[in-house]
């Protein structure tokens, strides 16, 4: 019985990621777009399949635990739909000039400029960074070129350990009491459940900004590139729910389905046509893969379906986004209400549809395992 770890993982992924490069240079070998389309389809399918095959389909292998389970679904979705973004959402004339050094940067890390060179005049910029400059992007997270990218990466890895010591000292002072209330046994707007799913919110985005500043990092400063902020907004100020999901929270994901949505799947359907129906069903569209994700991440990590709470959960606030383009539209404003008024209503909205993303993992006692590792 073979017990798969991480670095097992790494093995598995980089021979997904060797695949990916060998289709591209058969395609580029043969000058043939149908031959990149056709060969990436199957290694996105080999790479969903990997973390179903090693749980449920292996006889010889076994995850070490829950956490390698998780990352092994997470990477095998993200791969997939990574692979299909390099396949659809690029001219052939820039898919024939792909090198393995930009594979190998786009699967391990978020670079700024991913399959274009990245502008000398931004590799030889002179400028030298304020004070201010290294506080604003070590805090906020603000984009900002006049650090050099060693610099840059440096400051998001201390990020990444500053959001690891908040959740440390968060999951420690919080009881398990609170970290297994689930919402049937907690009063639905009170202030106490309130107070309770923005403890859960904090959580995730200290858990998830912490790999992801401090994996990024790591590599941005390996391969001494500039890198984009997964979170280049404080998320916990959104003016709406669009602010909040385009701009504010993982725009790592949220980058990849937005190629999908917006350029590949009008390519692949035909559906060209320049209207606010197609831009919010694209839209939609974004949504119900980003709920696909969740959906095969819990259900293959936690080895149970989360009931479809998690669909239902991006569904929802996909249709809310739709219905806020729609009267930006109709009202031809960017901004609907002062952003004071904008925020309590998005706040609103996303409180009252947590207890959907939240539920599952509280049934499998997933904050309550976080504590035993980091609090």
């Amino acid at each position: 019985m073979i017990i798969i770890t991480f670095p097992y993982l790494y093995i598995i992924y980089g021979i997904i990621i060797s695949l990916v490069y060998l289709t591209i240079l058969l395609a580029q070998y043969y000058n043939s777009e149908k031959i990149l389309h056709y060969l990436c389809l199957l290694c996105a399918i080999d790479a969903l399949y990997v973390p179903i095959f090693l749980k449920y389909h292996s006889p010889w292998t076994e995850f070490a635990d829950g956490l390698v389970s998780i990352f092994s679904a997470v990477t095998g979705f993200l791969f997939a739909l990574k692979i299909l973004e390099i396949a659809f959402t690029y001219e052939w004339s820039q898919q024939k000039q792909i090198t393995l050094k930009q594979i190998i940067i786009d699967f391990s890390t978020f670079p700024k400029y991913k399959y274009e060179p990245e502008p000398s005049s931004v590799k030889l910029k002179s400028i030298r960074p304020t004070f201010l400059n290294h506080i604003n992007y070590l805090i906020i997270g603000t984009d900002d070129e006049q650090l050099s990218a060693r610099r840059q990466n440096i400051l998001i890895m201390f990020r990444g350990l500053f959001q690891l010591i908040c959740l440390h000292i968060l999951l420690h002072f919080t009881p398990y009491s609170i970290l297994r209330l689930h919402s049937r046994n907690a009063k639905l707007f009170s202030l106490t459940h309130f107070l309770i799913y923005t403890l859960y919110a904090f959580i995730f985005y200290f858990a998830l900004g912490m790999v992801l500043n401090i994996v990024f990092g790591l590599m941005g400063f390996i391969w001494n590139i500039h890198i984009r902020s997964v979170y280049p907004g404080y998320p916990f100020l959104p003016t709406s729910l669009h602010d909040f999901w385009s701009r504010r929270w993982n725009i790592y994901v949220k980058s990849i389905l937005h190629r999908i949505a917006f350029i590949a799947l009008p390519k692949l359907t035909g559906f060209n046509e320049k209207s606010n129906a197609r831009f919010i069903s694209a839209g939609l569209f974004a949504f119900f893969v980003s709920g696909l994700l969740h959906e095969f991440m819990y259900t293959v990590s936690m080895d149970r379906w989360s009931g479809g709470k998690n669909m239902l959960f991006f569904l929802i606030n996909g249709m809310f986004v739709g219905i806020e383009l729609v009267f930006q539209g109709l009202l031809r404003r960017k901004q609907l209400v002062p952003p004071y008024f904008g925020w309590i209503y998005t706040i609103a909205a996303l409180y009252s549809t947590a207890h959907l993303f939240c539920d599952p993992w509280i049934e499998t006692d997933c904050f309550a395992t976080l504590k035993t590792y980091l609090g």
